[in-house]
């Protein structure tokens, strides 16, 4: 159990998990071939995804039938248990089920023995999020185990006081919560009026050409079969798709590399400084320019080169915004969502027609756009500071809740 290094408040009591919890079940997922496990209106059935912003958890989507219950494939956890992520990116993410539950293998739920508020346990095991993810195994998925829940540390004071604890947070986190909420809007709202002043420009322009008028379309090229990137820096970088930022541009902190000997069997498949590259396969439409520390890397076979065949015909920032329109996502294919793509294809990429206009105004319109980027970038870091300050409120209300101070 962890220590706590101040005086716990008169009143108060520090035990584990183990000691103040009822029951600890870890979930499990029922056979798929049992398609009759699963039901429009009985149990609630969780998995990591269900879990959010908000406390309690709530799935109308999807509901388990009671016969995966009923033939001991699966445990029912009764209402007001605690759901906690035990493995995976999202470990400690906790919420509240007020209804009966199930829930995967990835879920662990704990009831709380009567003298604990339900509500009390889930901010709490919300503050100590990071001994949990301390006592997690970090291997390929980080997991904690009943053993290590049942070993976490869980102070409380009497259920009166938690009950007036509970109803101090909710005021308090609600409000917080709420303002996150309309400052993320604002956000959202900012990259929108990006979006639509984007979309304007290009739309104006009525003389359109296909890339591969203008440029020529090349794919990148895996490695030779056996061969594998490594760490160590050579002079032969090579670029993937994991690489991409949602900037437009390559993060040189991930990079991998190739010996002399692969780049010799691949070395037509390079790109310069003077190229845009677009993701065609994972995630597809990613598009960017290579920073001059990349200039002639590799590029992986997930990707395409577009190699502008005259400059004084098309301006490469120019090409780029084009990339990041709803017209070029609505051609590529990429604005329909209901079936993934697995590959954007580059007779359909060159296929695709650009608005063209003289040089001079292809500049204009990208000094016109980046200009309004620059604002609303600027407007978003100053939102962005207000949610992280919002947030550290949460935190010390928090720490204050359980120093019996609130």
């Amino acid at each position: 159990m962890e220590q706590v290094l101040y005086s716990l408040p008169e009143g108060w009591h520090l035990e584990t998990i183990g000691e103040v919890a009822s029951k600890l079940v870890t979930g499990k997922t029922p056979s798929t071939k049992k398609a009759e496990y699963y039901s429009s209106s009985e149990v609630d059935w969780f998995t990591p995804s269900d879990f959010g912003s908000t406390a309690v958890l709530n799935n109308s989507r999807r509901k388990l039938s009671s016969l995966a219950i009923e033939d001991g494939t699966i445990k029912k956890m009764p209402k007001d248990s605690i759901l906690l992520v035990a493995i995976g990116a999202t470990i400690g993410k906790v919420g509240l089920a007020e209804d009966e539950s199930c829930f995967n293998q990835q879920v662990t739920g704990i009831h709380f023995k009567e003298k604990i508020h339900p509500k009390y346990a889930y901010y709490w095991l919300s503050y100590i999020k990071p001994e949990i993810i301390t006592k997690s195994s970090q291997a390929t998925l980080p997991i904690i185990n009943q053993t290590g829940i049942k070993g976490l540390s869980f102070l409380y004071p009497e259920k009166e006081e938690q009950k007036c604890i509970v109803e101090k947070l909710d005021a308090l986190l609600t409000r917080i919560d709420t303002a996150i909420e309309h400052l993320q809007e604002s956000i959202t709202l900012k990259n929108s009026l990006l979006q639509s002043a984007l979309d304007g420009q290009f739309s104006a322009i009525t003389e359109r050409m296909t890339i591969e008028s203008l440029a020529e379309v090349k794919g990148g090229k895996r490695l030779p079969k056996g061969e594998k990137l490594s760490d160590e820096e050579t002079e032969h970088p090579y670029i993937r798709v994991a690489d991409f930022t949602d900037k437009g541009t390559i993060d040189l902190s991930g990079i991998k590399y190739i010996s002399k000997e692969i780049h010799e069997q691949i070395k037509r498949y390079v790109i310069s400084k003077d190229d845009l590259y677009i993701s065609i396969a994972g995630t597809i439409g990613k598009t960017g320019f290579v920073p001059s520390e990349l200039d002639g890397a590799n590029l992986t076979e997930n990707a395409a080169k577009l190699v502008i065949k005259d400059k004084q015909q098309l301006d490469l920032s120019y090409l780029y915004l084009f990339t990041l329109t709803s017209d070029f996502s609505a051609q590529a294919g990429l604005a329909t969502k209901t079936v993934a793509q697995p590959k954007l294809a580059l007779t359909r990429l060159s296929k695709i027609e650009i608005p063209i206009c003289s040089l001079e105004e292809q500049k204009s319109l990208v000094s016109t756009i980046e200009a309004l980027k620059s604002k609303i970038h600027d407007a978003e870091a100053v939102l962005l500071g207000k949610i992280e300050d919002l947030k550290s409120l949460k935190a010390s209300i928090l720490d204050s809740a359980f120093k019996g101070e609130l």
